[in-house]
């Protein structure tokens, strides 16, 4: 009995894990955005439309681009409600850019998900989230690597590339609120 409860216990310590995170990738320096601005502050975000490099022919994950954005850009007014965040216009000396590329975009079947499970209509959401300065010198990038749990049952029907899209917002936004002044 103790034998088969440790391995239900490790497999689903193993299928928990392989959901997927959204993690800073600083290879050089290993810290946040605040760490590799070197003490630099921001008064403007420019959020920029994410290009679909997953599925150019899905209108789905076309709109994503929008959509991750949007996220984004409520996410840092949510932390910081008086920042000064666009979606649109130029980059000043003061504004940091975020942009970046949908890399999977998989919608998947939340049905599949909620009666089958093991892997059955899965939901897939990857990309690579850029935070850079005016010149285009990229201070941190994320990536978003999601997928919907392979067990099935509700969890696994409520996780949608929308739930995911907005944890990388999230994400995102908490490294980039440090940065404003």
């Amino acid at each position: 009995m103790k034998t088969i409860l440790h391995l239900l216990l490790t497999v689903s310590a193993v299928c928990l894990a392989s959901c997927g995170t959204v993690a800073p990738v600083n290879s050089k320096t290993g810290g946040s955005a605040a760490a590799v601005a070197g003490g630099r502050s921001f008064n403007r975000v420019l959020v920029k439309d994410f290009r679909n490099a997953a599925d150019p022919g899905n209108p789905a994950a076309n709109a994503a681009g929008q959509i991750l954005a949007n996220k984004i850009q409520s996410e840092i007014l949510r932390l910081k409600p008086a920042a000064n965040v666009a979606r649109s216009g130029d980059a000043d000396a003061g504004t940091v850019v975020i942009g970046g590329e949908i890399t999977r975009f998989t919608e998947g079947n939340a049905a599949l998900r909620l009666f089958v499970g093991m892997g059955a209509g899965s939901s897939y959401f990857d990309a690579n989230i850029r935070v850079s300065d005016s010149t285009g010198k990229v201070i941190t990038t994320l990536v978003a690597d999601k997928n919907s749990w392979g067990l099935g049952g509700s969890l696994a029907a409520g996780q949608t590339v929308e739930t995911f899209m907005t944890e990388a917002a999230r994400k995102t936004a908490a490294e980039v609120a440090p940065l404003l002044k």
